[in-house]
């Protein structure tokens, strides 16, 4: 059993622009965008109340006319071999009325009038319907439960190369860990913007020789690699040759010196790897371990968040250079 939900662009029932303002000293205007938002509620309803039977009850002849009220067509309804493919084109119709995001479940419906609410906002509205002041938050709707969680969507990401298909209620979640998340191209002046993996081949087509390249099992350099890096670089980019895998040295002078960290260019919810700078002059050395941090862009003038090498000025030559002998490790 699937739900196909196809979503129309130029549709945005919950956008912030049109999202009902109520104001506090216009308690008639308020009154009359609470009935406009009713009507709305009371359609989607009686549409899901439609899907709900058109799934659960499995007619063998479907009607022609599923899904119309009143001259709008918000859902249609097909077979697919034993499945039967309901198509909701309005992209309102699974979203909490209350904080417009994806129903989860459980979902909540108050106890005379079926206002459906999520568990989130249940809480927050202190188990008090905001259209009906009904209680709130004990009666669960099933039939939406098990709509929400048949329906099949496609991730935001598609256009970078996610095919993979998620149930409504998990879109969200999809979302934060999607390997096909959006990352920058980390060449100035370039625009390109695809999921890590068509990054790191782009970058290796069009901006090769921009980049330091290093191995991460390098034996011969005991795992690591020199850099020089001059006093006025904002950031330098490194590339691992086998991977394609692109960090970026981050450059920031201060009074002291200048602040140098690592990240490497990916989703932010990506696994950080091990990095080791070595920076020596005549008298002294510095030795410095960290995490890389994980970013899909980058931020030449943003500060690093994380521990960070302080280069002392005596550390830079006459020419303002200093060479610092950089590892960076994957975990095992």
């Amino acid at each position: 059993m699937s739900i196909n939900r196809s979503i129309r662009p130029s549709v945005n029932l919950h956008g912030p622009e049109s999202t009902p303002a109520v104001s506090a000293d216009s308690s008639r205007d308020a009154q009359i965008q609470g009935e406009e938002l009713w009507t709305f509620s009371d359609l989607a309803a009686e549409n899901l109340s439609r899907a709900t039977r058109l799934l659960f009850e499995a007619p063998n002849n479907l009607p022609s006319n599923a899904g119309d009220h009143k001259g709008h067509s918000s859902t249609s309804a097909s077979r697919e071999g034993s499945n039967i493919v309901i198509t909701l084109t309005d992209p309102g119709l699974l979203d909490c009325p209350i904080c417009c995001e994806p129903l989860t479940v459980p979902v909540f419906q108050c106890d005379q009038n079926g206002h459906l609410a999520c568990s989130l906002c249940c809480t927050k509205i202190n188990n008090k319907c905001p259209f009906c002041s009904c209680p709130i938050g004990s009666n669960r709707c099933r039939a939406i439960e098990k709509i929400v969680e048949s329906s099949t969507t496609r991730c935001k990401n598609i256009k970078y190369g996610c095919n993979i298909p998620v149930t409504y209620n998990t879109k969200n979640e999809h979302e934060k860990t999607c390997v096909c998340s959006p990352c920058s191209c980390p060449y100035l002046g370039c625009k390109f913007v695809s999921s890590a993996k068509e990054l790191y081949q782009h970058f290796s087509n069009d901006h090769l020789d921009s980049a330091i390249g290093f191995l991460y099992d390098n034996f011969d350099l005991d795992y690591s690699f020199p850099i020089t890096l001059t006093k006025n670089d904002s950031f330098l980019v490194v590339r691992e040759m086998v991977s394609g895998t692109l960090f970026i040295l981050h450059n920031h002078i201060v009074v002291l010196g200048n602040v140098v960290t690592v990240s490497c260019v990916q989703p932010s919810f990506m696994e950080d790897l091990n990095y080791h700078l070595l920076v020596s002059n005549k008298e002294s050395s510095l030795k410095f371990q960290s995490l890389t941090k994980s970013t899909p862009s980058l931020q030449v003038n943003g500060s690093p968040s994380r521990s960070v090498l302080l280069i002392p000025c005596e550390f830079f030559d006459s020419c303002g250079q200093v060479k610092i002998d950089v590892s960076i490790q994957r975990k095992w």
